[in-house]
């Protein structure tokens, strides 16, 4: 038999003292059966007499035997006249948005949710209201737990099934261990369609599920998108993940920016997850994270899935993991203003340069890339479109002009090995008529569509950034029409010029600098009020080949003095010299797990990935002697893997930020649907050894409060 309790908090009468008492309430329903109905009236003529407010919960009795599920009542007596008076109109705002969100999914809002729906702009504010409602007694939630907020009220108990264990990482094998676990029914219905499953593993982390939890499943064998679901794959192995069909299949999206989504051709649905019950016992991945102030947060608005990301002058070139500018531009509305002035310390081929500009900044780019710097020279500088149709229609003509014995080939090395011999004749014209052009605008402007069509030309193989030939059959049946190619891009480039020509403000000023991000570039101290950038994701000489992309096209345009030289560009960039030693004197835990782990694998290639620490270190201290005090610092950065361990990037620039003086205000996760980088890399240049580029990469938003005494 089991009992319940009547606390009565600060009760009104004497007659309410006494009627909190402990009755045993099995005892009046075996031997009354209406008691309960009764009991429950009585109850409420008492409340109304004695201005009690009464608010009821219940429980299921574990040491029943009984097959079927037994109520226990517990009930509390208020005072209605207190309830009223803490309750503000905000509040039960608040109150009712959460009773109703869990009606609909069955699992309770994050504050980030309820934020969003109120349209406030912090969490503090909504925080401060939850506090005031807990204390009131209309609901309870568990300190630091996500998604743990429950609403006071009556709910019952029953037994579920508890079936094993189910994968929040790789696949494991669907295998049944029945035992049972007792939950309240909420919203679900008949609770012979419910089961449970005990989570193995991290993937679902920013859902606010951790290894240890229990999830309730319903079963159902169809999910719509974006729903979490028990997916049965291989045939019998079970994991736990986000449903999202494809083109050819289906994907199972982890909720983990560190780890990959499964592609599946088949498989089988067992049920949607409708609710999490959290371990209290276990310290999870998220929990520790939030111990040292460092938690990711995911943003499914900043994807912008299905955007045109080649507006305005943006399209002018092809360039590596390219900044979209939808990003850049999201960046500096939110941390700066018009007439600011932003950089971009990696500023690539010109993307936050060109945003800035149309939204009336001043802007800085920084590079070590050449060919870059040249690119984004070009993309912030307005043209009337008028005097590029004029020059292009007069280009067009003398190409035709110009006879064979005219030309002068370039002279690099591996010439012939990379372009036929016609193809480079036809170049070669092309580029003679360029030069001649005397408008140094409009000829730098036509030497970039030059310079994109000088890699679709070549013998290279389409779809990748290192240099790679095509296989000999498909080489022989390659024939490019360069003069064709050469006009459908200029004629786009033009049409990206009109835009940019009609929207961007001439009060503005841009410079792109050729220089090195880690060294003073004559940009004065606290000078810069936002810096936006994206930073390579590691160095070019493993990851993305920043150098070999811009190869051949930066020795046809007479980037350098020495054609030759220019192999050597991936060198000098971020990372490109391995360090001797794994001694370092970096101050960020989450980069030394990360080199011990490589380390235990591959040593060179954990010296290779300190290097590129180092210089990206060196680089966010220029970034904070520039940065006027209080202002942002804004980086969109790609969690790499390296030996199959998956370095945190952002939480590394998190932790070496603070070290410098800046404090990390935001961490957030969007998906890369449309980001210019392969699906594979090949980092050690073997055959066969390849290695999964980012489907994700996070936005670090970092702030500089304090002046650091050792800048050098």
């Amino acid at each position: 038999m089991s009992t319940v309790v009547f606390p009565v908090v600060k009760p009104t009468s004497t007659f309410a003292s006494i009627f909190a008492r402990t009755i045993n309430v099995n005892y009046f329903h075996v031997y009354f059966p209406y008691f309960r109905l009764i009991f429950g009236v009585a109850v409420d003529l008492l409340g109304n007499f004695f201005k009690v407010k009464v608010v009821s919960s219940s429980f299921y009795n574990t040491t029943s035997t009984e097959n079927k599920p037994k109520v226990i009542h517990r009930v509390f007596l208020l005072p209605s006249g207190i309830i009223k008076s803490m309750v503000t109109k905000r509040q039960k705002q608040i109150l009712d948005f959460i009773r109703k969100f869990i009606a609909k999914n069955d699992y309770s809002p994050t504050l980030e949710e309820i934020k969003d729906h109120f349209g406030l702009s912090s969490v503090a504010t909504i925080h401060e209201h939850l506090q005031k409602l807990k204390e009131s007694g209309h609901l309870n939630r568990p300190e630091n737990q996500p998604r743990s907020i429950n609403i006071v009220g009556h709910e019952t108990m029953v037994k579920i099934p508890l079936l094993g264990t189910i994968a929040a990482g790789q696949p494991i094998e669907a295998i049944e261990v029945p035992e049972t676990i007792t939950i309240p029914t909420g919203k679900f219905g008949e609770y012979s369609n419910y089961y449970a499953l005990r989570v193995e593993g991290n993937s679902m982390i920013d859902d606010g599920i951790y290894d240890g939890d229990v999830v309730v499943i319903r079963k159902q064998p169809t999910a719509e998108n974006g729903q979490t679901v028990v997916a049965i794959v291989n045939d019998n192995e079970a994991t736990l993940k986000k449903i999202y069909r494809e083109k050819n299949g289906f994907r199972l999206q982890p909720a983990n920016p560190t780890l990959f989504p499964i592609y599946t051709k088949e498989l089988e649905i067992r049920g949607i997850v409708v609710r999490i019950i959290r371990n209290l016992e276990r310290q999870t991945e998220g929990e520790k994270a939030a111990d040292r102030k460092l938690q990711r947060r995911v943003d499914f608005s900043w994807d912008f899935n299905g955007a045109k990301t080649k507006p305005y002058t943006h399209g002018l070139h092809t360039y590596p993991a390219m900044f979209i500018p939808q990003v850049a531009r999201r960046l500096l509305l939110t941390y700066s203003k018009k007439g600011d002035t932003v950089c971009d310390i990696f500023c690539g081929s010109g993307t936050a340069l060109v945003e800035s500009r149309l939204l009336g900044r001043n802007s800085y780019g920084i590079d070590l890339n050449p060919l870059a710097i040249f690119l984004a020279k070009t993309k912030i500088k307005p043209i009337n479109p008028k005097i590029l149709w004029r020059e292009y229609l007069k280009l067009l003509s003398r190409v035709k002009e110009i006879k064979n014995n005219e030309i002068k080939k370039p002279k690099f090395k591996n010439l012939e090995f990379w372009f036929k011999d016609k193809t480079i004749t036809e170049l070669a014209k092309i580029k003679k008529a360029i030069k001649e052009v005397k408008n140094k605008d409009v000829q730098n402007f036509l030497l970039v569509a030059f310079s994109e069509i000088v890699r679709k030309a070549s013998n290279t193989k389409n779809g990748e950034f290192k240099l790679v030939r095509m296989k000999s059959d498909d080489l022989e049946k390659y024939n490019p029409n360069v003069l064709e190619i050469f006009k459908k891009r200029v004629e786009m480039s033009i049409k990206g010029m009109e835009e940019y020509h009609k929207d961007v403000d001439r009060n503005t000023l841009a410079k792109a600098i050729y220089g090195d991000s880690s060294k003073d570039n004559g940009i004065k101290e606290n000078s810069i009020d936002c810096i936006v950038t994206s930073p390579p994701y590691g160095d070019s000489r493993t990851t993305v080949a920043y150098g070999q992309f811009s190869r051949l096209s930066a020795q046809w345009i007479d980037i350098f003095d020495d054609p030759d030289s220019a192999p050597g560009v991936d060198n000098e960039l971020l990372g490109g010299r391995a360090s001797k030693t794994l001694v370092h004197s970096l101050s960020s835990e989450y980069l030394n797990g990360a080199l011990e782990q490589i380390a235990k694998k591959d040593e060179a290639r954990a010296k290779d990935v300190l290097s590129f620490y180092i210089g990206l270190n060196a680089c966010l201290k220029q970034a904070y002697r520039i940065l006027k005090p209080g202002k942002h610092f804004c980086l969109v950065i790609g969690n790499r893997l390296v030996k199959q361990v998956r370095i945190p990037t952002d939480f590394i620039i998190a932790e070496l930020g603070e070290k410098i003086g800046f404090t990390c205000e935001d961490i957030f996760v969007r998906n890369i649907p449309g980001k210019r980088m392969p699906i594979k890399t090949s980092p050690t240049n073997i055959v066969g050894e390849l290695e999964d580029t980012m489907t994700k990469e996070s936005v670090v938003v970092l702030r500089k409060t304090r002046r650091a005494s050792y800048i050098s």
